[in-house]
């Protein structure tokens, strides 16, 4: 999954993935699955924005933007209000220069555009946790 031969270690980390499509899930999964994160998955905004009311932990957030319920872009503006320190990383299929520009004046720590690269993604991550 990528030519990046660094070695990473975030076994004691908790990442959130907020995405609604299985593929995507199962991708950051196998990607992730060497550095020993821990990882919790919300299929929606709204359930990513209720773990973060209700006081559970995570050092990143990875947010997709088009999800049923509530979008990747309303919800982390509400996880912001709650969390103001929790970095996301915002990611889409959909890489127009509003769609980026909405992100960041919605709080987003970072951007990714769909597929997203491996090495992009660990070095983004590196950088925020």
């Amino acid at each position: 999954m990528g030519t990046d031969n660094k070695s990473y270690d975030w076994s004691d980390k908790t990442i959130l993935i907020v995405e609604d499509t299985d593929t995507s899930v199962m991708y950051y999964r196998a990607a992730l699955k060497k550095t020993k994160v821990k990882l919790v998955y919300a299929d929606n905004g709204q359930s990513a924005v209720d773990l973060i009311e209700s006081g559970s932990s995570f050092d990143l957030i990875l947010m997709d933007i088009n999800m049923p319920v509530m979008n990747g872009i309303d919800a982390t503006k509400k996880i912001k209000e709650f969390a103001p320190q929790v970095p996301i990383i915002i990611q889409t299929a959909y890489v127009l220069n509003d769609e980026r520009i909405r992100s960041f004046d919605a709080g987003c720590d970072g951007f990714m555009a769909k597929p997203v690269k491996i090495q992009q993604l660990f070095a983004t991550m590196e950088s925020l946790l």
